[in-house]
């Protein structure tokens, strides 16, 4: 659905965006796109929605180059970064015009606002002028716009500013219906809660550069120079500390409150054999919780060694 051939951007001397080179398949899903403000995740949105030529490499949006090709550009969906409709205007006037920008016309056109308006649960609230929309209403209509011609690849860039938590829920249970349906979704934004609640799959930026792409899970086991934390509770923690430091994979230990703390390198060689210890009742433990098998942890690590 996308791809990325040692895709670059340079504006005059000043990389962008370095060679950038992943595939995204067909079928619905959704992709996260993460990096701090200034990695690259807008230039990189601007080549894959036909805004702008990469200046080497190549881009493939539905298997042709998406810039001024109206035979692509017709399957994506844009939602850019910022709020500017236009005061004055009503919802439901401002949508029927975009869809005539985007070649709609007669019941067409009207069946497109129709089923949008449905789709983004604005059909009530479509006449009202933007100026009296909340902001959580204002970018409904803005995905709505970008949904009038049916899209195979939606993309959104930095969709959660400026929304409550209740507009962060709403939109990520939409974005989850519209990935279920078949519609492929690349997520830009620098709000890892937000991302890591919506799909695992994740593509990480610094600095211009693409650091890593995959699961979580999939990124973190590359870490290796980073042990795995595990927070464990239970009744004779002092024999859990003394069994774990005979453990070859064993890179550190504290105690805290209540709980001991391992520092693990090669957690698929040590957890089977600690659930062994665990299943023979040499070992009592209460829970076991992993303290940085996450995306912020995983975000951290990764620009920490390449800052």
């Amino acid at each position: 659905m996308i791809e990325l051939i040692r895709a670059s951007l340079r504006y005059g001397d000043i990389l962008g965006l370095s060679p950038t080179s992943f595939q995204l398949p067909d079928g619905g899903g959704i992709t996260g796109l993460l990096g701090p403000n200034g990695a690259g995740k807008s230039t990189l949105i601007q080549m894959i929605s036909g805004l702008l030529p990469p200046s080497g490499g190549e881009v493939k949006v539905v298997g042709g180059n998406p810039f001024r090709n109206p035979d692509v550009l017709r399957h994506i969906g844009l939602v850019p970064e910022g709020d500017r409709l236009p005061v004055g205007l009503k919802g439901r006037g401002w949508l029927r015009m975009m869809g005539e920008l985007s070649g709609l016309t007669g019941t067409e056109l009207d069946e497109a606002v129709t089923r949008t308006l449905q789709r983004v649960d604005m059909t009530e609230r479509a006449d009202l002028p933007f100026q009296s929309m909340s902001k959580g209403m204002r970018q409904r209509m803005r995905l709505a716009q970008a949904l009038l011609i049916d899209p195979k690849v939606l993309i959104l860039d930095e969709p959660f500013n400026g929304l409550d938590p209740q507009g962060r829920i709403s939109l990520m249970a939409l974005l989850r219906d519209l990935a279920a349906s078949g519609t492929r979704i690349l997520v830009s934004s620098h709000i890892l809660g937000e991302v890591a609640m919506l799909t695992d799959h994740i593509l990480l930026l610094f600095r211009g550069r693409l650091l890593a792409e995959g699961t979580v899970g999939e990124i973190r086991a590359l870490l290796d120079r980073h042990p795995v934390e595990l927070r464990l509770k239970g009744a004779d923690l002092d024999k859990v500390a003394h069994w774990s430091v005979a453990q070859p994979e064993l890179a550190g230990l504290r105690m805290e409150e209540e709980a001991l703390v391992l520092s693990v390198r090669s957690p698929h060689d040590f957890l089977p054999r600690f659930q062994a210890e665990v299943a023979a009742g040499r070992l009592a433990v209460a829970s076991l919780d992993p303290l940085d098998l996450n995306l912020d942890a995983v975000f951290q690590y990764l620009t920490k060694d390449h800052a």
